[in-house]
């Protein structure tokens, strides 16, 4: 019984699949209900930044959220490497973020449905490859996605492409390379108006994030509780469910034995009745010897005296004897208020050596009257 309460078998496929669109999921709706100044603190992970501005004079940095510029360190301005030497001295890791004009970016825009955006990680790469003439490997990429104006089961996706070439360009005139690179994103415009995306390019150092980390640590644990508390409760069902049948197995028996002690009080019960019934209904053995007794004569003596039931509910007494006058004899029972029909059951003989007449005489015992009957 306990067996097929809890059987379930769970792929590691399908696992991967849900745990990755509870991911989705989760980190949409983190998205959507925290304001964007406490989703920046939260993604944030204190981290100095450098950031390559192309096609400007200089190199400014923003550490903490503070502007800085060259002229913020004493002396000749240092190389991009020098000053990431600097930023490094504390222990602090430092984020490098190459900003490049709008222009240098091939922007693409399309709408998608709502339940599509769990899996637009998986197929942009897929629509980059079908849509456009960029080959993966020369090109890096992001997307944006906001509801569209007036539909609210659309969304429109904004797909922002750099060719790598044109990034690869900007940071060798800064003394570094793209391996030194972790972001790339437009320059932010006047207006403010566009929501503009940030390209990671070192996605396992991304992925690393302590927010990250926490929520998949979150989402694992709430699983493994999940998981925990259905094991559990299986366990526990399966523990009830032997137990019920143990104690199933011993009240089964229990009753056993009942219904055989009742069977037998039943079969004694119903001897007793008839018993009791056959006393009511006719005379006791030790009563028909005594009447017997009293009715035969002095002068006679029995030689066999027999007790039987020829039919249901009839008995009847066998006599067998010598006596002075046998021919009497079924007169003088037939006179008794236990016996009825007294008859010969064969000639009677005179005995020579008794010197008297031996007799065999029958009758039928009476039954008893029932009370207030006459």
């Amino acid at each position: 019984m306990a067996d097929s309460i809890w059987r379930k078998e769970i792929t590691t496929q399908s696992l991967n699949q849900a745990l990755s669109g509870f991911w989705s999921w989760y980190m949409a709706q983190a998205r959507a209900a925290l304001p964007p100044s406490a989703l920046a603190w939260l993604m944030d992970r204190g981290e100095r930044k450098l950031i390559v501005r192309a096609g400007r004079s200089g190199i400014s940095i923003d550490v903490g959220g503070e502007e800085k510029g060259f002229g913020a360190y004493p002396g000749a301005a240092p190389s991009a490497k020098e000053l990431l030497g600097r930023l490094s001295q504390d222990g602090q890791s430092v984020k490098i973020i190459l900003e490049l004009p709008r222009d240098k970016f091939f922007v693409r825009s399309f709408e998608v449905p709502v339940a599509a955006r769990a899996s637009l990680a998986q197929s942009l790469p897929r629509e980059i490859e079908r849509k456009t003439l960029f080959k993966l490997d020369d090109i890096f990429f992001g997307h944006v996605v906001a509801r569209s104006p007036g539909r609210p089961d659309r969304l429109k996706v904004t797909q922002w492409i750099l060719r790598r070439d044109i990034a690869q360009a900007a940071v060798e005139q800064a003394d570094l390379s793209l391996d030194d690179l972790d972001m790339v994103r437009p320059e932010p415009g006047s207006d403010g108006a566009n929501e503009l995306p940030e390209i990671s390019l070192k996605r396992d150092a991304n992925a690393t994030a302590w927010l990250q980390k926490a929520l998949i640590g979150m989402a694992a644990g709430g699983l493994c509780l999940i998981v925990a508390g259905l094991g559990v409760r299986a366990w526990r069902v399966d523990q009830i469910g032997a137990s019920l049948d143990e104690e199933i197995a011993t009240a089964e028996q229990r009753a056993g034995v009942v219904r055989s002690i009742a069977n037998q009080a039943t079969a004694e019960g119903a001897l007793l009745t008839s018993l009791r019934r056959e006393r009511e209904n006719a005379p006791s053995l030790a009563d028909l010897i005594e009447e017997t007794a009293r009715i035969l004569p002095n002068s006679a003596h029995l030689t066999e005296w027999r007790l039987s039931e020829p039919k249901p509910g009839e008995r009847s007494v066998d006599l067998v004897g010598l006596a002075d006058s046998a021919a009497d004899l079924p007169a003088l029972f037939d006179k008794s208020p236990m016996f009825v029909n007294t008859t010969l059951t064969a000639a009677i003989m005179p005995d020579l050596q008794e010197k008297r007449e031996r007799f065999s005489i029958q009758m039928r015992v009476r039954p008893k009257t029932p009370a207030g009957k006459k």
